[in-house]
């Protein structure tokens, strides 16, 4: 397989939580070292998605260590499992849409579920996703999720936008902010242009999704490389609404006094979903079960989303959230969410019957430069 080096985008939604939980994890300790118990866990994930495994003394009961290595990528994962890391890694982090690339080159196992209770607790739109479950049998954990929503302010745009084309409207010439993410960007362009499958795309199809970003990017006051850059924009009143974004940034603005909301648009946009997988052949099975069981029973996923500021999935762990942490996602209308956001698979990777996303990155230039 020829790597991509995707990334959700620049900085990350893994990255903002560098700065809160991993990094606090990592200040106390509690990001383990490379030393060896009685059994050895060996996880390949992105950064924080270890810490609620690790936080407390979990581990240490059951006389697991922790053998951690973190990625930049998604690529990484397939790189190193298919070069010498199958009977040597245990526990993965992909990103959902990599699932079933994953499961045709035979890199991954699928799940015992009766070795993960936890899986009862899970809502069942994230648990059943087709992406976690290639050819109907379940080869992840479903771990954490968001979507792209529109934001905006309602001090400014007066009612939700009903469409994403309510962008190109003159009173908001110079108000759009838009994030530097190729793969979530071109995948909304998609959605928004009405393509049957946002991530099989024709070369007709990938060019008018690059028209369309062209043409937001015209109307845009910038495209920013971070949530965080994205989230000043919107505070400082130099942006009202959005292409794109993220939940978590009504968190962010809120934390820098100014009220935004967000909103579906009649035309949907995606979603993003991930997940815990035990590795092929991992070499320390059990522990790797009882790990990714740990990952999403309840005191965990709080913990993950009231300090990383991630959607959770155990329902029992939701209704235990702080009001203000539980209010940014739309835990109360899931089944809804799940109409308007979809969980696509990542576009090819070899040649075929659709452009590859190679050939959508190099497209994507098109729209860096225009």
């Amino acid at each position: 397989m020829t790597t991509h080096n995707f990334q959700r985008s620049p900085v990350t939604r893994r990255t903002a939580m560098r700065t809160g939980l991993a990094a606090a994890a990592a200040a106390a300790g509690l990001i383990p070292v490379r030393t060896y118990a009685a059994t050895t866990v060996t996880f390949l994930g992105w950064q924080g998605y270890d810490d609620p495994v690790v936080y407390d003394d979990y581990i240490k009961s059951k006389d697991i260590t922790l053998n951690t290595t973190y990625i930049g990528n998604n690529d990484e994962i397939v790189t190193k499992l298919r070069s010498g890391g199958i009977g040597s890694i245990d526990l993965v982090t992909p990103y959902m849409g990599y699932i079933p690339l994953m499961v045709r080159l035979g890199i991954l196992q699928p799940v015992d579920r009766a070795k993960i209770p936890n899986l009862e607790k899970v809502i069942p739109l994230f648990l059943n996703d087709p992406n976690l479950n290639p050819g109907g049998v379940l080869h992840a954990v479903p771990f954490t999720w968001g979507s792209g929503p529109m934001l905006y302010d309602p001090a400014v745009v007066k009612s939700p936008p009903e469409s994403w084309m309510d962008l190109m409207k003159p009173e908001y010439t110079g108000k759009v902010v838009m994030m530097d993410d190729p793969l979530g960007n071109m995948m909304l362009a998609a959605i928004i242009n009405g393509a049957k499958m946002p991530t099989q795309l024709s070369a007709g199809e990938l060019e008018k999704a690059i028209d369309l970003l062209i043409a937001i990017k015209k109307q845009s006051r910038a495209v920013t490389v971070s949530w965080g850059d994205m989230a000043d924009a919107l505070s400082r009143g130099d942006a009202v609404i959005t292409f794109s974004g993220w939940e978590t940034i009504k968190k962010f603005c809120a934390d820098k006094g100014k009220k935004v909301e967000y909103t579906f648009p009649k035309e949907g946009t995606f979603a993003w979903l991930d997940s815990y997988c035990i590795a092929k052949d991992a070499p320390n099975l059990d522990a790797a079960y009882d790990l990714a069981n740990r990952a999403i029973d309840v005191d965990p996923q709080v913990r993950l989303a009231e300090n990383a500021i991630q959607a959770i999935v155990n329902t029992d762990a939701v209704s235990k959230l702080k009001p203000d942490i539980k209010a940014l996602y739309p835990y109360d209308s899931i089944e809804d969410f799940g109409k308007k956001a979809g969980f696509y698979a990542f576009p090819p990777t070899e040649p075929g019957e659709y452009t590859t996303f190679q050939e959508w990155m190099k497209s994507y230039e098109r729209f860096k430069s225009a």
